[in-house]
């Protein structure tokens, strides 16, 4: 595997460019580009905002790449990985840290020191990047009890962690990283609504933490049955359009059905159908707000044989009808 220290990338990519997009006394926004013919190619986003820096990154690669982080610095982070998988491992943790698709996590360490290996051909990742002064200022007046645990795990220097895995990508929260990553507007009006939608991505992490969704699991799970649901959760991200059926999955993956209902639940916050039925619902959503489908046509491309049944799920999923999207989602997906 190719080592890439997050100080020198020039050591393993030839074909590196850095462009400042923009600069002003409240943002500044950095696009980076690297590339390595039969190794790698990375494009990287840096937008710095007051108190929070979001980096934005895709990676595609031909093998396994480590990134290193080499400095010893305090760190408080949120990451949500869109798709691909990587696993961490950080100096004051002994044991590796897995991320995958449509999943988020929030970590605080005193030493970010570690290795992170892209596992997957391709990979799509936000980060949110608190400044400490910025983000103790938010926590001391919060009164929200998993930003005490934070603090005090701060105070004494000790690392919080709850990696990507443990908490599922809300629907909002996708349809958020969406409108960051697709932001067309120029100028301040661009990072007005960037820091707008950053923050909104915040709190609904917080709200998510502070409701226990990532506390430690106690329930113990083998590690063949954690992969085994984590390559139906795979699959499924692939293959949502299919007529999948709990025993073919069962049947394909090795799983019971029992085992198979508990443990995606458990794992990815949602039921098998569940998930498959949000993400056709955001299948649905993107066709009809780029106009490759009239809304009959969605209606049937994602499994429906009745319009009024995919208005109906796609209303309740959403809060509107298909036909008046683009009344719904201007705000959205102007960026």
């Amino acid at each position: 595997m190719d080592k890439i220290d997050n100080h020198n990338w020039g050591n393993i990519f030839r074909d590196i460019s850095q462009q400042e997009v923009f600069r002003n006394d409240r943002y500044v926004e950095v696009l980076a580009n690297f590339n390595e013919p039969n190794l790698a190619h990375a494009q990287i986003t840096t937008i710095q905002t007051p108190g929070i820096e979001l980096v934005y990154a895709n990676f595609s690669t031909e093998r396994k790449l480590v990134l290193v982080d080499p400095e010893n610095s305090e760190s408080i982070s949120s990451s949500f990985i869109l798709s691909g998988e990587v696993e961490s491992q950080f100096t004051l943790n002994k044991n590796s840290v897995r991320h995958w698709g449509n999943t988020h996590g929030f970590q605080y360490t005193p030493d970010f020191q570690g290795e992170h290996i892209i596992l997957n051909q391709k990979l799509q990742a936000f980060s949110l990047c608190y400044n400490s002064t910025y983000f103790k200022t938010i926590a001391q007046s919060a009164g929200m009890h998993y930003l005490d645990q934070v603090l005090n795990s701060m105070e004494r220097g000790q690392t919080l962690l709850v990696p990507p895995g443990k908490m599922a990508l809300q629907p909002r929260m996708a349809e958020l990283l969406h409108a960051i990553a697709t932001c067309n507007f120029q100028g301040l009006t661009k990072y007005l609504f960037i820091e707008a939608k950053t923050l909104e991505l915040f709190a609904l992490q917080l709200e998510q933490l502070n409701a226990g969704a990532g506390h430690a699991i106690r329930e113990q799970w083998s590690r063949a049955d954690r992969e085994r649901l984590k390559a139906v959760h795979d699959f499924i991200n692939q293959t949502y359009l299919e007529p999948l059926t709990l025993t073919g999955i069962c049947y394909r993956f090795g799983l019971n059905e029992f085992k198979l209902k508990k443990g995606y639940k458990h794992f990815f916050g949602s039921t098998v159908f569940g998930h498959i039925h949000t993400l056709r619902m955001q299948a649905a959503q993107r066709l009809l707000v780029s106009e490759q489908m009239n809304v009959s046509e969605v209606s049937f491309h994602i499994g429906y044989n009745n319009i009024s049944s995919f208005s109906a799920a796609f209303k309740k999923h959403f809060g509107y009808l298909p036909g008046t999207i683009r009344l719904h989602t201007a705000g959205l997906y102007a960026c």
